[in-house]
């Protein structure tokens, strides 16, 4: 039996939730999964966490497998995709941090500019909470979480379209709600 078959006949076993048929697809691409990631991630962990996370979502979505499609050609797609998101979060993470980094030192040097900070916040929270609910939900999962435009349209199941419209009237209106909150800001400041 050639390598494909033998996935065939693996994949039509795993749909039906034999662990043994997944385990031995594990075992078969588990180490050129990892040694593709590692290639990109340049992280022993991270590709690591991605190998499991990849098998994670193959193990969950079973059923919607094509028998007779590359198995090694979705596992890649998969795990490059799930590579990207973490990538994504991973720098969303990082940025959070070192801004939150810098509020604290912003609040241990001065009271003032821990005062403009706590106000600025409280501006942000105060547009932000002029969004319709699922309008504001979809924003947040993709700038706070972020979470890409099909996986936020799986979570809420909605289309991407509605996720792309909510996200395009969600910018739009926080760029004229932040050029009013920063006129008025440069007119307290600097008159």
């Amino acid at each position: 039996m050639g390598a494909i078959e033998s996935d065939i006949h693996l994949i039509k076993a795993f749909k039906k939730g034999d662990a043994e048929a997944f385990k031995l697809l594990f075992d078969q691409y588990h180490e050129r999964l990892y040694a593709f990631l590692f290639s990109m991630l340049r992280s022993k962990e991270d590709a690591e966490e991605i190998v499991q996370e990849t098998f994670i979502k193959i193990w969950e979505s079973r059923a919607y497998f094509l028998e007779d499609y590359p198995f090694e050609a979705l596992l890649f797609k998969i795990a490059k995709n799930t590579s990207l998101n973490y990538s994504r979060k991973k720098v969303n993470r990082q940025v959070f941090e070192s801004r939150f980094d810098l509020v604290v030192d912003l609040s241990e040097e001065s009271a003032d500019q821990y005062v403009l900070f706590k106000e600025t916040q409280r501006i942000i929270e105060t547009i932000l909470d002029g969004l319709p609910p699922k309008r504001k939900e979809i924003f947040l999962l993709q700038k706070v979480e972020g979470l890409s435009r099909n996986e936020i349209a799986k979570r809420l199941g909605i289309s991407v379209i509605t996720v792309d419209h909510q996200l395009f009237k969600a910018n739009k209106y926080l760029k004229e709600e932040f050029r009013k909150y920063s006129f008025m800001v440069l007119n307290i400041f600097y008159l």
